[in-house]
């Protein structure tokens, strides 16, 4: 029917809840998962929150949803980062970037990582055994870098804390009606973040433009 033009049910539904997912997250960034509320998140829709319980269950189901979108964004990132680059600390750079797009263009959340009292009982866990496994990837890339000269020497484990710091608290205050684009900022957070790694590091990073609407 209609040549496919208009998305069937399933779909319209998948829009829907993406719709959801997305502004949730931004809510959940600017006012933290334990002070915001379903009605905030249908008010910004301009829904009823009658309307979100076809899509989630509660708060706590939306918190989940919006964590595990976020660690499967990453995932993507990393494992794609890992097919281009040829150094570990390449794989590492574009793996970031990407992420960090990925975040501020589609969906804002994984500022929600940081919470790690949002979640109780079994989603506590599969979300944080999520978490591990992705850090422990990125451990083994600094480590492999280390190995193939492109990384200095530095404890993994603190090397990749202090790259997802920088990465996650960019959904605390990038606004997408400012005057960079997520692949502006992506640059140069990533290429600051990442010089602190790098044993020939450029002399100099690209220049932003002039921050005019940030805040």
């Amino acid at each position: 029917m209609w040549n496919d033009a208009i998305p069937d049910r399933s779909a319209q539904q998948a829009l829907k809840r993406k719709a959801i997912l997305r502004a949730a997250a931004a809510i959940f960034s600017r006012q933290g998962s334990h002070g915001a509320t379903l009605e905030n998140v249908a008010d910004s829709l301009g829904v009823s929150k009658a309307a979100l319980y076809r899509y989630v269950l509660n708060k706590n189901d939306l918190i989940l949803a919006c964590q595990e979108e976020a660690l499967e964004i990453a995932d993507r990132a990393l494992t794609e980062g890992e097919a281009q680059g040829e150094t570990a600390l390449e794989k590492i750079r574009i793996g970031l970037r990407l992420y960090l797009v990925a975040m501020m263009a589609e969906l804002g959340v994984p500022a929600l990582i940081l919470e790690d009292n949002a979640l109780h009982g079994e989603e506590a866990a599969r979300t944080q055994a999520k978490r591990d496994s992705y850090e422990t990837r990125m451990r083994r890339l600094v480590a492999e870098g280390q190995a193939d000269g492109s990384i200095v020497p530095a404890e993994p484990k603190v090397a990749v804390f202090m790259l997802l710091g920088a990465i996650h608290w960019v959904a605390k205050w990038y606004r997408p009606d400012g005057a960079w684009t997520p692949e502006t900022v992506a640059d140069a957070i990533v290429d600051l973040a990442t010089r602190a790694l790098d044993t020939s590091p450029v002399p100099a990073l690209a220049e932003m433009p002039e921050r005019t609407q940030q805040h």
